[in-house]
């Protein structure tokens, strides 16, 4: 299995240079630019299926899991794609963690106007990973039947208990050594930068 770790900083680095949150107006220069960063950061994730998990470092040094997820299995989307799909479409999560949810509100009815009855929803749902710093992956090449990889998700997330995993499926036993494997990748990429040094401040969503 192909693991690593990717660093959200130069997300947040660049959402100060955008006071006005224009990064959050579609077609917007900050939104392309934004999308670009984001590119940069994902330039690294492999083009496989497998599970990812975003989460963050405390500032003294522990990890808390804030969503798992699922990515190339059966037609869907590889890591790498999914991943960064969730980084542009979910971008309000960034901004969160300098500015309100108010301010985010007023901003997505300014810049989506008569579309934002449709954005809203998607906000509510990037918000519950706000305070994220970090985006572990890891690619699982194994030609798995879909009963099983359902099974392996649901044990992960009873396993880890990310905040922003709202639905909860009870897992069966069959696929346990293989959430274990999974889990071992997870663990040591997230060992392995546990010293990076990067904190924001973290903000849950009601």
């Amino acid at each position: 299995m192909q693991s690593d770790i990717v660093s959200l900083r130069p997300l947040y680095e660049f959402i100060k240079s955008d006071p006005d949150h224009k990064g959050l107006k579609s077609g917007s220069p900050e939104h392309w630019r934004y999308g670009s960063k984001a590119g940069e950061i994902c330039a690294g994730i492999a083009p496989q299926q497998g599970f990812y998990l975003w989460g963050r470092y405390e500032g003294n040094g522990l990890w808390q899991n804030i969503y798992l997820g699922k990515a190339g299995f059966g037609m869907t989307t590889h890591l790498h794609a999914r991943i960064l799909e969730e980084l542009k479409d979910e971008r309000a999560c960034i901004w969160r963690a300098y500015v309100s949810e108010e301010t985010l509100t007023e901003a997505g009815k300014k810049n989506h106007g008569a579309m934002w009855q449709a954005y809203q929803f998607q906000m509510a749902r990037a918000l519950k990973k706000a305070g994220s710093t970090h985006i572990a992956w890891v690619a699982d090449p194994d030609n798995l039947e879909s009963a099983a990889v359902n099974n392996i998700e649901s044990d992960l997330i009873e396993t880890l208990n990310p905040r922003a995993n709202l639905s909860h499926p009870v897992p069966t036993k069959t696929s346990q050594e293989h959430t274990k494997r999974i889990i071992a990748e997870f663990r040591s990429v997230i060992h392995a930068h546990r010293n990076d040094g990067f904190v924001v401040a973290d903000v849950e969503a009601d």
